[in-house]
């Protein structure tokens, strides 16, 4: 009976080992976005609200995940400049919530079609490449055509899936988890004129 109950509890010993072990190899997705085998970890993930736009109900959110050779500069507690160089995906979804992103699929929508909410407006969101504060010259944008974002949310924290396609027959993936600031794009920067994204790339 003692030689049994020895057998049974090395047994146990070994999956106790081997389950540790398995959840040891899992590892954490790392927020990143990745296109044209280049894989860009995200430093930093902003979005400004625009409000309600011509539909009614519909709420626009203009999330930014930038690269992390890029610097967000802040003035008075509010994202005035970007400084260095790299990449940066747009995405603006339409929601039907006034200060958040609810959780959910958020599918693009086609150039011209009817704006709902839980879409991405795909006028309005890229992938910036070679972004340079520096250079004055506007970075490459690749446009998205297709795809999907699944959102999930606790509290303030959320998560992003990407599983996008672009115009030219590319894939953009990627995750983010964390708890992105959300600013009102009506707040007034320190100057006119500063190094941001061109209004002209979307």
């Amino acid at each position: 009976m003692k030689t049994k109950a020895i057998k049974i509890g090395l047994v146990l010993l070994v999956l106790g080992i081997s389950m540790a072990a398995c959840k040891k190899d899992e590892k954490t997705p790392v927020n990143t976005f990745k296109y044209n085998q280049k894989e860009a970890e995200i430093g930093t993930a902003l979005g400004f609200t625009y409000g309600q736009g011509a539909v009614s109900d519909v709420q626009w959110f203009a999330m930014q995940f930038l690269e992390k050779t890029l610097t967000v500069n802040y003035v008075n507690n509010y994202p005035d400049s970007i400084s260095g160089i790299g990449d940066a995906l747009q995405l603006t979804f339409l929601t039907n919530k006034l200060t958040e992103i609810p959780a959910g699929e958020y599918v693009i929508s086609s150039s011209g079609s009817d704006y709902t909410a839980f879409t991405i407006d795909g006028d309005f969101s890229g992938l910036i490449i070679g972004y340079d504060a520096t250079s004055g010259e506007d970075p490459s944008l690749i446009e998205i055509s297709g795809g999907k974002v699944t959102v999930t949310k606790n509290a303030d924290e959320y998560e992003f899936t990407f599983n996008l396609t672009t115009n030219i027959n590319t894939t953009i993936t990627g995750y983010y988890k964390g708890k992105p600031v959300i600013y009102s794009s009506k707040i007034k920067k320190s100057v006119s004129s500063q190094n941001w994204f061109p209004k002209a790339a979307f």
